[in-house]
């Protein structure tokens, strides 16, 4: 969980639970200090989030908006004073089903509303499902009227059937008698008229049989309105005891772990180096022949992130236009729709083309005539998995091409032949008489270029112009474990490329410790499926993560952590045709669509240059031996994928082979389901 100091000026992690600590006196200290009490005179309001979210279809979202304004507006004293509110916006949960069929099964819901109130000296808690029903009553701008009467009462139905469903879950957390209601539940319409028809057009009261089920638009559209029927309904009850109040408290504190998540990934913010910094704001290739600029660095130095934001400069200063295109060029699917994604959020995806190019076909670019002011690749060093000098030469012969063409202003110019130089030094490569030239850039990942790349690779590839040696998507604990891998050279690498890279000098990029690693070991050696089974569900069902937050990196793929593997046993815990988190192994498939039910099982290579909130990387016995180099570098791989969270299922002997500093915490959270 992190606290987030009321000002946005500083963001702090709260430490992780160990066995020496009572979870139940962390959770009263952490709500004292989050969550005050009111001052004399004054109101204290706490949302969480703290800020309105959007989710589901443009109208429920307008009608929870509305619902979440009113409930922040209590913060303003009028006919109340002295009163504490906090309040839960779409909080996941999972709970056991008693039902029928379902005896024992689990089932994933969605609060709409939580609200746990204190006034003078009572404990009150009230859940709320919110209708987006219009019935056209009042002037509402994009808001569609339901005028049927059957659609109408089959939202009601749905409502009444979600909140029986919270009731029942919150009543076995308490051990409360079904009879005992204690927990206040109402449906609220904000854009629903208090008034119908009946059917002699006579005006009535709507649903008078349970009125105090329902709050309606005339509550709803004035903050003075709600207050009052705040306090009349919510305050004049007999409320809860204090034991239960806190109980359920703490309860939707650590169901709200998934929101600190989403706020912390929100507030990480990428900080370039002076280094990094000086290369986006200088000009690189303003003269003929100074070559390409190659840019080495390890697994999460933001190279990716350094491409993005030149693009960014060069489309703010009007250098990157209809007239003066780039072209992003990687190997791997997921890191170019990555990349899609965030070019059109920023922006300008019209004016930049993505491309992969291909390890087994000399095909590059075939079915693409265009030519590039600027061009950007993004993995090189995966080009030499050709193993083909003929492949190699022929795709970074075509790069060259079309940024000559792209920047050349003479006709008929009959260039260098760019393939005569790739295996040299390239520094005279371009010797056309231009004014300015764009950008043209190779990255390299020296983590996977310390394998291969030697081998059948051009010359300028092993010749960096800057090294990043700042690890900047790694927060500190991250780091901290992984950084052992870097204290050696990486091996068959020629000394030259060697002093280029700097190993033992990478360090952090900033002062962010950031989330804690845990780590769970299998119940029984044999099943570690099992395990990550559990992980995922906990995650998911108690404490309010989205499925997509999540992704799991296997170590070794092998048939148990394929999605149809996984899927039938998460099925097996929960009720049938329900919500339930879904494995899904295609990378760019996940990225473009984000379905809320799934999260993304893939192997490292499938999701570099990638970041995920929570990543649980799993390791088998006898598949790390942490004296081979190359296992190292994947475990560092696997781990910087992550933002939030990094959860180790493994072995013990993995984990102290890995955890040479003791610092990883045992996964507190219940996996007994």
């Amino acid at each position: 969980m992190e606290y987030v100091d009321p000002n946005y000026r500083d963001r702090v992690y709260l430490p992780s639970q160990d066995d020496g600590i009572d979870i139940k006196e962390y959770l009263y200290k952490y709500i004292e200090r989050e969550f005050p009490e009111a001052e004399d005179g004054k109101n204290a309001v706490y949302s969480v989030p703290s800020k309105f979210k959007k989710c589901g279809e443009k109208q429920a979202s307008l009608a929870e908006q509305v619902v979440f304004t009113r409930l922040r507006g209590l913060a303003e004293p009028s006919l109340l004073r002295g009163l504490s509110v906090t309040f839960f916006h779409s909080a996941s949960y999972a709970g056991h089903s008693f039902r029928n069929q379902r005896v024992g099964k689990l089932m994933i819901r969605e609060h709409d509303f939580v609200i746990f109130a204190k006034y003078c000296g009572k404990y009150y808690i009230a859940l709320a499902e919110v209708k987006s029903t219009y019935d056209g009553t009042k002037t509402i701008n994009n808001v569609d009227i339901t005028s049927d009467a059957k659609v109408i009462k089959n939202n009601k139905r749905s409502a009444q059937h979600q909140l029986r469903d919270h009731i029942e879950v919150l009543q076995g957390v308490l051990n409360l008698n079904p009879d005992e209601n204690i927990i206040q539940c109402y449906i609220m319409w904000p854009f629903l008229s208090a008034l119908t028809r009946d059917p002699k057009q006579n005006v009535m009261r709507r649903w008078k049989e349970d009125s105090n089920l329902h709050v309606f638009e005339d509550n709803l559209s004035d903050q003075n309105n709600f207050s009052r029927w705040f306090c009349d309904n919510i305050l004049s009850t007999n409320g809860i005891c204090e034991k239960h109040f806190i109980t359920l408290l703490n309860r939707y504190t650590i169901l709200s772990c998934g929101v600190f998540v989403d706020e912390i990934n929100q507030g990480m913010l990428a900080l370039l180096t002076q280094e990094q910094l000086e290369l986006i704001t200088n000009d690189v290739c303003t003269r003929p022949g100074r070559g390409p600029m190659v840019v080495h660095g390890a697994a999460g130095t933001g190279k990716t992130l350094l491409v993005l934001r030149k693009l960014q400069q060069l489309y703010q200063s009007g250098q990157l236009d209809e007239n003066n295109r780039a072209l992003y060029i990687c190997y791997w699917p997921g890191i170019r729709c990555e990349m899609e994604q965030k070019l059109k959020f920023l922006g300008m995806d019209r004016f930049v083309d993505t491309s992969r190019f291909y390890i087994s076909q000399s095909g590059f670019l075939q079915r693409n005539s265009k030519k590039y002011k600027h061009i950007f690749m993004d993995e090189s060093e995966a080009i030499c998995l050709a193993f083909d000098a003929t492949i190699i030469a022929k795709t970074t012969s075509t790069i060259f091409q079309r940024y000559h063409d792209g920047n050349c202003s003479m006709l008929n110019c009959r260039e260098t032949n760019f393939t005569d130089h790739l295996f040299n030094n390239c520094e005279s490569v371009l010797n056309c008489n231009n004014d300015k030239w764009g950008e043209l850039w190779f990255l390299v990942d020296i983590n996977q270029a310390s394998l291969f790349l030697p081998k059948h690779s051009p010359q300028m590839l092993k010749t960096p112009c800057i090294v990043l040696n700042k690890v900047m998507r790694s927060t500190g604990y991250i780091f901290n474990i992984f950084k052992q891998y870097y204290s050696n050279p990486m091996p068959k690498l020629p000394e030259s490329m060697l002093a280029g890279m700097n190993l033992s000098d990478i360090c952090m990029g900033h002062h962010i410790l950031g989330p804690p690693i845990f780590w769970v070991s299998p119940e029984e050696e044999s099943d570690t499926q099992c395990t990550v089974v559990r992980v995922v569900i906990d995650l998911c069902a108690t404490k309010g993560f989205k499925p997509n937050d999540v992704c799991i990196i296997p170590f070794l793929v092998n048939d148990k952590y394929v999605p149809e593997s996984i899927n039938k046993r998460i099925g097996d815990y929960f009720v049938e045709n329900g919500y339930k988190p879904r494995g899904v192994g295609d990378v760019e498939n996940f990225l473009s669509n984000r379905e809320v039910n799934d999260f993304l099982i893939a192997w490292a290579l499938r999701v570099k240059g990638l970041e995920f909130k929570v990543v649980v990387m799993v390791i088998e016995e006898d598949d790390f031996d942490a004296k081979d180099a190359e296992d190292r570098k994947k475990t560092y791989i696997m781990a910087s994928r992550c933002t939030c969270m990094l959860i180790l299922v493994s072995p013990k002997s993995i984990k102290d082979n890995i955890d040479l500093s003791n610092v990883m915490e045992k996964y507190p959270f219940n996996l007994h389901l």
